[in-house]
């Protein structure tokens, strides 16, 4: 029998056995209430209640004091001989008692178990050798004392009829051992039919409310299914072949929604550069459900180096108002923007960054940092932080999502360098225009100053003749005179 048959099988046998014990305690009862009505006959009140009730306390005292236990089985076998040899006294060695052990031997069968007929054998082999022995010295030696312990109704018993009495009882208990092993077997056998017709019944059930889990999408939920079982096992493959399709349908819906939601996103502020950092990082913290993020931006600085600037940065549902700049090869996000190549760390150095809520400080469980390429040209550089790990196709999410910011954020960068070259034009013109309309007043004030000037030129002129023609007119009189 296999070890779990027998575990299971023990309960089963615990039935039996107090199947058995109550018809030992019938049994031992009934031997007691005879005991008392031979008394009546045979005036052995001293026997019949003495014997028969100390037989009776020792039985249900080992049951009492050792509860649990397989002890009072075997004091019941050794008790049945007692009572025995109990009516064999009381009838003054009337042999035809010896039968009341026969009928013990046939109860004792009730336990299915061998060894609760050696006591009894015991007893009565022990029992016959001694008081035969003890008969036979008080015949010999002329002893009464010996001769009248009602053991025999003959002189003494001799040893060929020990040998046939004692070879009897043991051939009953051969016999009825064989059957006792038998009748266990045959109930084990009984038992495990039972239980596998139990067992494909319930695994039927089992395979049924299997079969309505997996139609529901519920592939997580666990069942005591037995694997060898084909149907059981088909049902497993089964539910283990939806389980990843769901799962790679799953994350292939995270990806191309969270793809689709970004690009409504550089769709509608692909056009300013900042509000476009902060959009993306707030989109990527939120949807990945993270905690904190930051946007570098490759760009230059007064001296026209390449420097990596803080952008736009995300954490706790408000906007981080932090300059910092990074030059490539400085620190993580200079390392990932130099090898052109991600970062993910899940163990973080207490003094490298904290997250912070309103319960106070706390260090990440990860950190990732992703250039944002185009091609083999870095944008940017994105660096997110969690309280928890992230997984594989996230970690792929991101790596797409990069290639769409980056065409985004180069366009973005065009877009903005040519409004500032527009705008720088703008001014350019309009300083020009300002420059043309101050030179038109000049000259209108020119030609103003110019008509003013002939028409004065001209009064004096006009005066001048007027002048001389007078001083001739006067020459003129004076001649006269």
């Amino acid at each position: 029998m296999s070890k779990i048959s027998v575990d299971r099988f023990k309960p089963f046998m615990n039935e039996i056995n107090c199947r058995a014990d109550r018809l030992i305690e019938r049994t031992l009862l009934g031997y007691y209430i005879f005991g008392i009505f031979l008394a009546f006959f045979y005036d052995t009140w001293l026997v019949g209640l003495g014997v028969g009730s100390l037989s009776l306390i020792l039985y249900f005292g080992v049951k009492f004091l050792l509860r649990g236990k397989r002890a009072h089985q075997y004091i019941g076998s050794l008790v049945v001989g007692i009572f025995m040899a109990q009516f064999i006294y009381q009838m003054h060695g009337l042999f035809e008692m010896h039968f009341t052990a026969f009928v013990a031997i046939i109860v004792l069968m009730a336990y299915q178990d061998y060894r609760v007929f050696i006591p009894a054998t015991l007893f009565i082999a022990i029992h016959h050798a001694s008081f035969a022995y003890i008969q036979y010295l008080g015949f010999i030696e002329g002893n009464e004392a010996y001769q009248s312990i009602y053991f025999t109704q003959l002189d003494y018993m001799d040893l060929q009829t020990f040998v046939f009495h004692v070879g009897l009882v043991v051939v009953a208990v051969i016999i009825a051992s064989i059957y006792s092993i038998n009748s266990k077997e045959r109930s084990f056998v009984l038992f495990e039919k039972l239980i596998e017709s139990e067992d494909r019944e319930k695994a039927t059930k089992v395979n049924i409310e299997f079969a309505k889990e997996i139609a529901n999408n519920n592939y997580d939920k666990e069942f005591d299914v037995d694997e060898d079982n084909p149907l059981s096992a088909a049902l497993i493959d089964m539910r283990d072949s939806l389980k990843k399709s769901s799962l790679r349908e799953e994350q292939e819906r995270f990806t191309n929604k969270g793809l689709a939601e970004l690009s409504n996103i550089i769709r509608d502020n692909g056009t300013n550069l900042k509000d476009l950092t902060y959009e993306v990082i707030e989109f990527l913290v939120k949807y990945m459900k993270l905690n904190q993020g930051g946007f570098f931006i490759v760009t230059e600085d007064e001296k026209g180096e390449t420097v990596l600037e803080l952008q736009g940065a995300y954490a706790y549902d408000r906007r981080k108002k932090i300059k910092k700049q990074l030059m490539p090869g400085e620190g993580l996000v200079g390392q990932s923007y130099q090898e052109k190549d991600s970062i993910y760390l899940t163990e973080v150095p207490d003094d490298y960054i904290n997250i912070k809520s309103g319960l106070g400080d706390a260090n990440p469980r990860s950190i990732i940092i992703t250039p944002v390429k185009r091609d083999e040209t870095i944008e940017g550089v994105i660096e997110l932080a969690s309280f928890r790990v992230l997984k594989e196709y996230e970690k792929d999410f991101l790596e797409k999502a990069g290639e769409s910011i980056a065409v985004a954020l180069n366009t973005a960068k065009v877009t903005q360098r040519t409004t500032e070259l527009y705008e720088q034009s703008q001014q350019q013109t309009e300083e020009m225009r300002a420059q043309e309309e101050e030179m038109r007043q000049n000259m209108e004030e020119l030609s103003a100053t110019q008509e003013e000037m002939q028409r004065t030129q001209k009064d004096y002129e006009i005066k001048l003749a007027e002048t001389q023609k007078e001083n001739e007119e006067l020459k003129k009189k004076l001649a006269e005179k």
